[in-house]
């Protein structure tokens, strides 16, 4: 007998026959197999069974390319991605843009914190003015509004690429001698079987444009990407106190938009309805001042409203009555805020909110917080030594560079 022939089955140097890459296609390696975890390893179908569950923070892709070229080769394939995507379905809290989006706040701890200087504004609108004020991001897309050209710019972070899209027609000219407050959102309306938000700026797409007065009826229109138009302009039956000076991001129920304005109330968009209105805030509460209010995303796509008082947080949600009529009911739950950071906090602010997490962003004297709504954590994610009254906007995406292929 030969050395070759007691070499046992499945040991030695046996190449691999042509294994399979995630778009189908063949590779051939020839690998060693020492042991059983190397002969998992050495087919690329059980490889990347086990690289698609590797947790979607920022650096584990970049980290396991360069393990070797084969690695980096699978995990910088186009369908790998999108696998890999559609299995962790929702992508990472990285950050927050602050305030008219000129600068990043990294959520995330070494080695997934990603530098501000990673992200860009749109490339048309620099030097930076606040005339474009910026709206917020949802499903990885970022939306400015300049009032005075009468156009909303959409862009992706990630890429600097950018859509404009000019108001409707006759929606700006009727309000512009008006002290209006404004607010867009854009969301992706992508119903493609197995699409994960975070990578859509070329999926098709919705974007609301309200504008809402002191004492007026607020003013709303749609924009459908498919189209290419806006639908009718359309308005509250009743009058509305305005816009919050916060230009706080919307908070996305179920398919119902819901915007804070002044005072506490809560407009709301019903995109199946296709119907705006007004909710007002519990008639039990005597607070006034928009940075003491929040709303929230609560289980089973309950509207929530968070209420800050004398350093205690009060949760309120709507919920049906005996009537089927949609009250604010006050929960037992309530959330001290004084002990729970290193220095005693004379006050504190909202001034940010993530729906997905149900993460709120509390301004203080020593500097920005998140507080995890559910567990009650609290880090601190900005040191200062004075309160800043900046918006906190989330920016949720998978974040892949630096992979090696």
């Amino acid at each position: 007998m030969d050395a070759a022939a007691e070499v046992p089955q499945g040991q030695g140097a046996d190449p691999i026959p042509g294994s399979t890459r995630v778009d189908g296609s063949r590779l051939r390696y020839s690998v060693p197999l020492a042991d059983p975890v190397s002969e998992v390893l050495g087919y690329d179908n059980l490889l990347i069974e086990i690289l698609i569950r590797l947790p979607p923070e920022p650096s584990s892709l970049p980290r396991a390319s360069a393990v070797s070229k084969r690695w980096g080769s699978i995990l910088s394939d186009p369908q790998f991605l999108k696998r890999f995507r559609k299995h962790h379905r929702k992508p990472p809290l990285l950050g927050f843009f602050r305030g008219y989006a000129k600068n990043f706040i990294p959520a995330m701890d070494s080695p997934d914190r990603i530098p501000a200087a990673r992200f860009s504004l749109p490339k048309s609108r620099i030097p930076y003015h606040e005339d474009e004020a910026y709206m917020g991001c949802r499903h990885g897309l970022s939306l400015l509004i300049n009032i005075h050209k009468g156009e909303t710019v959409m862009w992706d972070p990630l890429t600097s690429e950018e859509r404009i899209v000019a108001f409707p027609p006759g929606f700006n000219s009727a309000l512009m001698g008006s002290y209006c407050g404004w607010h867009g959102t854009v969301l992706c309306v992508d119903a493609e079987d197995g699409h994960v938000h975070g990578d859509c700026f070329s999926s098709p797409f919705k974007l609301v444009l309200v504008c809402a007065e002191y004492n007026k009826p607020a003013f709303c229109s749609v924009y459908d990407s498919a189209s290419g138009v806006w639908g009718d302009i359309f308005s509250t039956m009743t009058i509305t106190a305005g816009m919050s000076r916060l230009r706080r991001p919307s908070t996305l129920v179920g398919n119902v938009l819901c915007l804070l304005i002044s005072g506490g109330d809560v407009l709301v968009f019903d995109f199946e309805m296709q119907s705006i209105g007004l909710i007002e805030k519990p008639v039990e509460n005597h607070g006034t001042d928009d940075w003491y209010f929040q709303l929230l995303r609560m289980e089973n796509d309950g509207l929530g409203l968070a209420i800050l008082l004398e350093l205690t947080i009060k949760l309120w949600e709507r919920k049906s009555n005996s009537d089927g009529v949609f009250e604010w009911v006050l929960l037992q739950k309530t959330i001290p805020l004084d002990g729970t950071v290193p220095r005693r906090m004379d006050s504190a602010l909202f001034v940010g909110y993530d729906e997905d997490t149900n993460v709120i962003v509390l301004t203080t004297i020593t500097g920005n917080f998140t507080l995890q709504v559910d567990s009650m954590q609290i880090k601190h994610i900005v040191k200062r030594n004075n309160i800043c009254l900046d918006t906190f906007y989330p920016y949720r995406n998978f974040y892949t560079a630096g992979i090696k292929s």
